[in-house]
């Protein structure tokens, strides 16, 4: 077996790894970076049609306020391009970011018809709209309560932790409407890539509380808030990835899972399948249930495994669908369709950059997710009834082209990649943060922890995934500093 020295040894090549080894990589220090996959980039990851087009399968936009990875995008010398939503009016240019200025509508597709609309505000009715807007500000106004690095800690954690998040939905006095219950209960279902009835209600407040104070609309409207995708080869964000990870040389060693760490106040012994990594620290950043699967000699802390365990990721597929073209903008469509009865209930735009100023994608991509239950459904059927399934449902809603027109198709089950486990992001269980909170951020001797789970600030997302894995570098260069 491969013996290897270093000062750290980063345990996952997801951009909080990459992020974490990048700082120690400025500060001079020795590092190892393992990677139980055969590629970097954790849950960003990039397939091929079968004609050789790569397409973003993972973490795809960034959004608002995500400063970090918008540098480390024009560090690696690659550019973005805005989300389609459709021609800003020319008769008001002066607000761009106005969704009711742009000309392409969005599907809603409730009880069996489709209402076309723009803006935020789905054509539920006045008094439905109402009670989704008051359910947002109230969940706004619980998660303002929270520290945001110490949850736990809430004045009214206990009680919020007891709850979950389909059991606050589903309660007249929070949310008097069974439609706004719908669309609420379906827009935490693509939150947290399962049943609200599973996410702890002080959990899923970590969530509204990590996008820059927002709540969750900064989540659930970010298409109106400067989203962009990364332009270039590879796929888009998954290019991000590979290219910062060349700047790290053969420090980063890839299909080498970790399956023991043995540490001592004097450092660790990092051992995988055929390399060893002998360092003063690790800095763990796989997802927090691969995280709590690693033997770790001698034991953690009960707590540490504990929270490790009990935060599970949802179950989600993903599929994007290629055209010869963009069809719906032609219709005067975005390409975002909600249908929250639906087995796929989401769908976006996700097209490459236009290859003229104004002009046409070079091609059409859709992507399009199931989640939570749907999810597993899906997963019982073959790859064909897949297919078959994903395209009519996107009929429904966009016509027969979506069948027709297809030259393409993806399909991504992140529950069955086993260096993930599920996704997109990992949700805490009622009881746990207050229970078992307090080890969430704190290092077990030399070992440290980052991901995105692990963020506060914009947390669960590519962005939160790279400050966490930031500020554990930092911390272990201070030790190192003072040793």
């Amino acid at each position: 077996m491969e013996q290897r020295e270093a000062d750290v040894c980063v345990v996952g090549a997801g951009f909080a790894g990459l992020a974490a080894a990048r700082v120690l990589k400025i500060a001079g220090k020795s590092f190892v970076v393992l990677e139980a996959r055969d590629r970097v980039g954790g849950r960003v990851w990039a397939k091929e049609f079968e004609d050789g087009t790569k397409v973003s399968v993972g973490g795809t936009w960034i959004g608002d306020g995500q400063d970090r990875l918008k540098a480390l995008v024009d560090e690696v010398g690659l550019g973005k391009y805005p989300q389609y939503e459709g021609d800003v009016d020319p008769e008001d240019p002066d607000d761009p970011l106005d969704p009711l200025d742009h000309g392409a509508e969005t599907i809603l597709r409730l009880d069996g018809a489709n209402h076309r609309y723009k803006g935020l505000f789905a054509p539920i009715g006045v008094e439905n709209l109402a009670v989704v807007g008051l359910a947002f500000e109230q969940l706004k106004a619980l998660s303002a309560t929270l520290p945001l690095d110490r949850p736990w800690e809430a004045p009214n954690a206990t009680a919020l932790d007891a709850q979950t998040l389909g059991g606050w939905i589903a309660s007249p006095l929070n949310v008097p409407s069974d439609k706004a219950q719908i669309m609420l209960r379906q827009t935490m279902r693509l939150f947290f890539s399962a049943e609200p009835e599973e996410v702890s209600l002080l959990g899923s407040l970590v969530l509204a509380r990590g996008g820059s104070g927002q709540g969750f609309e900064y989540y659930a409207a970010q298409k109106y808030t400067e989203t962009h995708l990364v332009d270039g080869d590879g796929g888009g964000m998954p290019e991000v990835a590979d290219r910062l990870a060349r700047t790290l040389g053969d420090a980063i060693r890839t299909s080498s899972p970790v399956r023991r760490i043995r540490h001592s106040p004097g450092g660790v012994e990092v051992i995988g399948d055929d390399v060893t990594v002998r360092a003063k620290f690790a800095i763990v950043t796989a997802p927090p249930i691969l995280a709590g699967v690693i033997d770790y000699e001698p034991p953690l802390p009960a707590a540490y495994g504990q929270l490790m365990r009990k935060t599970p990721p949802g179950a989600i597929f993903r599929f994007v669908v290629k055209y010869e073209t963009a069809f719906w903008r032609a219709e005067g469509l975005s390409g975002e369709t909600v249908a929250p009865q639906s087995l796929v209930p989401v769908s976006i735009d996700q097209c490459p950059k236009a290859l003229t100023e104004g002009g046409d994608p070079p091609y059409g991509l859709l992507s399009c997710y199931a989640v939570g239950p749907a999810a597993d459904t899906l997963a019982r059927m073959s790859p064909a009834e897949r297919k078959t399934t994903v395209l009519n449902e996107l009929a429904t809603r966009l016509s027969d082209k979506a069948v027709t027109e297809c030259i393409g198709f993806s399909e991504t089950d992140w529950s069955a990649e086993p260096w993930s486990c599920g996704g997109m992001i990992a949700h805490f269980s009622p009881g746990v943060l207050t229970s078992y909170g307090h080890v969430l951020h704190e290092p077990a001797g030399p070992i440290y922890w980052a991901g995105s789970e692990r963020a506060t600030d914009m947390h669960g997302l590519i962005e939160g995934a790279i400050r966490s894995g930031e500020q554990a570098a930092n911390d272990v260069l201070a030790k190192l500093g003072s040793a």
